[in-house]
Formats: C-alpha cells, structure tokens, sequence
C-alpha cells in the first residue's frame, strides 16, 4: 500500500470513528498544490497519524471564540498528538487559547484535503483531515488577554463551517 492508499485509508477509518461517537457530519473534499517543503510535511503529519482541528465556541449571545494567530483572528485551532483523540485535540486547544476548561459537544464537519506536491507531478497525492468541533466552556475564561476575544462576527466561522 502506497502513501496516498494508506493516507486515504487513515482519513476513512478517522471518520468512521467521529461518526460513531458524533452521529453524521458533513464530509467535504478538497485538493490543492503546494510546494515541496509544505508537501514533506503533509506527508509526515500524514504518517504520524496527526489531524488538523478547530473549535467552535459561541456564547449565549452567539459570539464566537477568537484568538489572535498567526497575524490574524482565528478560531481555537491546533494538531492532535500521539495517542490524543480528535475531540480531546480540540478540548486542550481551546484550554491553552483561553485558559478555561471545556468539552466537545459535537463534531460538525470533517474536511478532507488532497495535497499535492506542485514541483512534483510523480509525487502521490496525500490525504489529511481537518474536523471542526463544537464546543462549550465549563467555566468563563479567567482573565482574556489580548490575544482572545468574542466576536459577533462570523467569518472566521464561515471558512471552516
């Protein structure tokens, strides 16, 4: 079995696994190009098994959880490690974004992504996953720094849900 067989397979089994705990989520799929060194990643992230999750927390309000990456507001986002499940992934990034202990409600939609190696058209394709998840705080953040705010507005949700 080649990368993009077994990368394809891991992608399957992961889903089937968030629909038996989840219930249905919506599935969509996407392939893009990048370049070698952005490839090699993928394949290595691929390998280990690592998926890519994002949290979704509003308030009673409707307001959603932001914190400031990368330059820009963006929902709790992060990677699963070794031996973590997709939702205690996406429990610890939320956790280490506002400080506040929470728990999955549901999982809303998995992406999968076809990642190609654009200054390579032998390489394979490689398969990874991003699942986005609904979550609620149990208890308020402490004290939000300046890197974490609620936001009435919903493009940050937009381009993952």
């Amino acid at each position: 079995m080649d990368a993009a067989d077994r990368s394809r397979a891991a992608v399957e089994d992961y889903i089937r696994e968030l629909e038996a705990e989840f219930g249905s989520l919506s599935v969509s799929q996407t392939t893009f190009e990048v370049g070698a060194g952005h490839y090699q990643r993928a394949v290595e992230q691929s390998s280990a098994g690592r998926l890519d999750v994002h949290a979704l927390v509003e308030d009673e309000d409707g307001a959603v959880l932001l914190h400031e990456g990368d330059g820009e507001w963006v929902l709790p986002r992060g990677q699963t490690r070794p031996e973590e499940s997709p939702g205690d992934a996406a429990e610890r990034v939320v956790s280490e974004a506002v400080g506040a202990d929470c728990t999955v409600t549901d999982a809303v939609k998995a992406t999968i992504s076809g990642v190609r190696n654009g200054d390579d058209a032998s390489a394979e394709t490689v398969y990874r996953l991003a699942v986005v998840f609904t979550v609620e705080l149990i208890e308020s953040p402490d004290a939000p720094g300046e890197a974490v705010r609620w936001d009435a507005d919903r493009d940050p949700v937009s381009e993952v849900v």
